[in-house]
Formats: C-alpha cells, structure tokens, sequence
C-alpha cells in the first residue's frame, strides 16, 4: 500500500500524491487516509483531476468530521489540505436490533450482544461527528448482525447502503 510522504523537513504534513496510484484504489486509501487522522492533524492530496467527487463521498462518511481546502486547482494538478478539526473525533452508538431488523437506540450503557428477547444490542463505531442518530438508524434498518457480532463500523454500513466505495465513479 502506497504511503505519504514527507518533502521537506520543515513540514509537518505529508503529503498522498494520487496521481500514481491505480484509479481504482484511491478513494480508499484517502478514505482510510482521513479516518486515521487525529484531532488537528492533516495531510495534502495532490491528484490529477478535480476531486470534487471525492470530497461528496467524504461529506457522507465524516460529515462535519474533516476539513477540505483547496490549495491549488488544475488544470493539471489539484492540492487539497485534508484535516481533522481539533476536538473532532468519532463516535460510537449503541442500537438495539430486533430479529426482523428493526432498530432503535439503545442506551449508551447497555449490555453487547443477546438481550434475551430475541434482540441484540450492538454498536456501531466510528461514527463521524454531528452525524444524527436517525441517520445511523437509516443506514442499519434491516441489518440482522451474524451471531457474536456485536461491534459494526460504520463505514462498513455505507458502504453497504452504496453498493461499493463510491457508486462506481473511481475507476
């Protein structure tokens, strides 16, 4: 998997210079790229193309969770600032899931797993923040968790409700 790099000594960001990497890989590793970053920290994307799509697709998995700024654009290269606000980071919710898939929010103490009426309490991770709890109910509506599963990121269920990492736009 590709890495960042670091130009200069004196700057602290790195920078994820997509241009070299296959099409089909990129929106990945930035999303990958953007869920690591801690509170304040950043990093600059330079790509070949206006990343507009991509910027849409990151509204929908951090919400108010990341910051983008354009730094240069094109016509051949495009450098984006990517960060994490200070004070931004994930969250995670507990819902509880009934055998026909109906969910509702569980309290944020409740026992994982089986609650003995046939539901299962489980907790979706990693959840940007600002993100509405109806909106997390909307995405695990019909999902019956396999046996012993009791922690779903949240990722994972966007990527569920989309089909793919991003609707067939990367490649």
């Amino acid at each position: 998997m590709p890495t960042m790099t670091f130009p200069h000594a004196e700057q602290a960001e790195p920078v994820l210079d997509l241009r070299a990497i296959p099409p089909y890989q990129r929106h990945q590793l930035v999303f990958a790229s953007v869920q690591d970053l801690t509170p304040g920290d950043g990093f600059s994307l330079v790509n070949d193309h206006d990343p507009r799509p991509l910027h849409h697709q990151l509204l929908s998995l951090f919400g108010a969770g990341f910051c983008w700024e354009y730094l240069q654009q094109g016509p051949e290269v495009w450098q984006v600032r990517i960060s994490r606000p200070e004070g931004a980071s994930a969250t995670s919710l507990r819902m509880r899931i009934d055998r026909n898939g109906d969910v509702a929010v569980a309290a944020a103490d409740a026992r994982l797993g089986p609650d003995g009426s046939g539901a299962s309490v489980c907790e979706v991770t990693d959840v940007p923040p600002g993100t509405p709890e109806a909106d997390v109910l909307a995405l695990l509506q019909g999902v019956i968790p396999p046996a012993g599963v009791v922690s779903i990121a949240y990722e994972r269920l966007l990527a569920r409700r989309n089909g793919s990492c991003c609707g067939g736009m990367c490649g």
